[in-house]
């Protein structure tokens, strides 16, 4: 056996059964952080066992890291792995994407913290855009694909507070040039917005003259204009000779219209088509003459796909299986979420984020036999976070009048909503 998927509460018996001499590949499911100890620190069998031998190793880590103790062991973790597995190449280490880390993860630490001269494709969760400038400060010196999942570029709070202080503290992280050139595929993520993007994330960037793929999942603020094909080609794209492919999720908020030429949807999409990027697009107006444009990739072989509003026109994704929906103006209509579930067929997760009533609330409405759906089906949704709702949208996918949820075992919802929309848990439809 050359590769192995597994749940981590079943590892260690798993490999104590045989010697697997011929083993490469593991991947390790649903690990708990109390759990990790005893497989990946210096004395333990498994790295006792694997370390000369494991060429690819993705971890998957279930808990919540909200507190110091919790992060602290996490990135002890993280530098085992770095440390130990000695022939590793492919590494893969994610956290729950729902939860954000404290602060920044190597802020402070050494540079042989997280060093590796074997690694060659890195896949890591971050918290922010240090943590991804320290990892390309020459520690990885084989690196030619990298991946960085951040819970935002800067903390938003703080940029309010000091925002000298904090750019002072990044410039100060010098970036490898060596290690730079050698990347040939690079994947940013980032899932609060940021007011960054043109004075950090673009200089950064365009120092990566050898990439030849390049994924960006962003959020984007503190701008007068929406981010289109040209402005990405003439600030980043055009310095880069060897890109061949180019991934793209973007939204750009809180863009005030000014009365002079204001792109369509249309518009901004062929800014993309023109230089061969397929993309659809659209655009939200909010209150306060402020307008919201996401433009993204067509077909999109992202997993994640962030922040769609009341606008999102439909289409088919069949690779997403993480989706959050937020809009702070407009409802989510019933027909909206049924529209979802054709779009998303694999959906494994999924957070809203709207506190707009409904206008159609069919929980209170006669169903008609002939009305197609009757009720929409997430088929494989596992988790569902409705914790910052109105209460109709707790009651349009509680009640099986709305929604079929067979395979939800994880939910995320004020004990007040789900006592009501449940009469105090004993409605039937619920």
């Amino acid at each position: 056996m050359e590769c192995l998927t597994i749940q981590a509460c079943f590892l260690q018996r798993v490999y104590h059964a045989s010697d697997y001499l011929n083993l490469r590949s593991i991947t390790i499911v649903n690990l708990e952080l109390k759990m990790a100890p005893d497989i990946f620190f210096k004395k333990s069998s498994f790295i006792h066992a694997f370390k000369d031998q494991i060429k690819h190793l993705s971890v998957k880590i279930s808990d919540e890291i909200r507190n110091e103790l919790r992060l602290k062991l996490l990135t002890d973790i993280y530098n085992c792995i770095f440390a130990l597995v000695s022939s590793l190449k492919y590494l893969d280490l994610g956290v729950n994407d729902n939860y954000f880390f404290r602060r920044s993860l190597l802020s402070g630490l050494s540079s042989t913290t997280f060093s590796s001269s074997s690694i060659v494709h890195l896949n890591i969760k971050m918290n922010n855009f240090d943590d991804c400038r320290y990892l390309l400060d020459g520690r990885l010196t084989q690196l030619h694909t990298f991946i960085a999942n951040l819970d935002y570029i800067y903390d938003p709070v703080l940029m309010r507070v000091n925002p000298s202080k904090i750019r002072k503290i990044s410039s100060n992280i010098k970036i490898n040039t060596s290690t730079l050139l050698k990347l040939k595929c690079f994947s940013l993520y980032a899932y609060l917005p940021t007011n960054e993007f043109d004075n950090e994330v673009v200089p950064f960037l365009r120092r990566m003259s050898h990439l030849k793929k390049l994924t960006l999942s962003l959020g984007i603020r503190g701008r007068t204009s929406f981010i289109d094909g040209t402005h990405l080609d003439n600030c980043i794209l055009s310095r880069l000779p060897h890109l061949h492919a180019f991934v793209f999720d973007i939204i750009t908020d809180f863009v005030r219209s000014t009365g002079h030429f204001e792109p369509s949807a249309d518009h901004i999409r062929r800014t993309f088509i023109q230089r061969g990027h397929h993309a659809d697009c659209y655009i939200d107006y909010h209150h306060s003459n402020m307008r919201r444009c996401h433009v993204y990739s067509v077909p999109l072989n992202m997993e994640c796909m962030r922040h769609i509003s009341h606008g999102f026109p439909g289409g088919t994704f069949i690779n997403v299986r993480i989706l959050s929906m937020v809009d702070d103006s407009h409802p989510f209509e019933h027909n909206f979420f049924a529209q979802i579930s054709r779009s998303f067929p694999l959906l494994s997760c999924l957070i809203l984020r709207n506190t707009t009533p409904q206008k159609e609330k069919r929980s209170h409405q006669l169903v008609k036999i002939d009305e197609i759906p009757s009720f929409i089906e997430y088929s494989h949704l596992v988790e569902l976070d409705c914790t910052h709702v109105h209460i109709d949208y707790v009651e349009q996918f509680l009640s099986d009048v709305n929604t079929c949820l067979p395979c939800l075992c994880k939910l995320h919802v004020q004990y007040e909503h789900l006592a009501t929309v449940t009469e105090n848990f004993t409605r039937n439809t619920t």
